[in-house]
């Protein structure tokens, strides 16, 4: 084999594992946004039964105490997953994040 053939074939091969090794990284990256995507599906699920106890307390249902200690729970968890998505999300998601932080922060204020 010449080294003109040599020279292209390691050149061929190279650039494929470099084309797989990007194709890999995008893929990790969509992974990773979709897993944000699940942690927002959780925060706002979340969000939602925050307000829907908020205003049950807020009518004098007492039941709602208790409700209140499962939610500072599952606050907790939420609260350390999203700090580290913060540099982790896309424009989009961060968007979302905003979104659903704000229909909890208008809730509490319209009561």
């Amino acid at each position: 084999m010449t080294a003109a053939v040599m020279a292209f074939l390691m050149g061929s091969f190279c650039a494929t594992v470099s084309a797989m090794e990007n194709t890999r990284k995008a893929k990790m990256e969509i992974v990773a946004g979709d897993n944000w995507d699940k942690v927002l599906d959780e925060y706002e699920k979340y969000v939602d039964q925050y307000i829907k106890t908020y205003k049950k307390a807020m009518s004098g249902d007492m039941s709602a105490m208790s409700e209140y200690v499962k939610l500072a729970e599952k606050a907790q968890k939420l609260a350390d997953k999203l700090e580290k998505a913060e540099d982790e999300m896309t424009t989009a998601q961060l968007k979302r994040y905003a979104k659903i932080t704000e229909k909890m922060s208008k809730a509490l204020l319209d009561n």
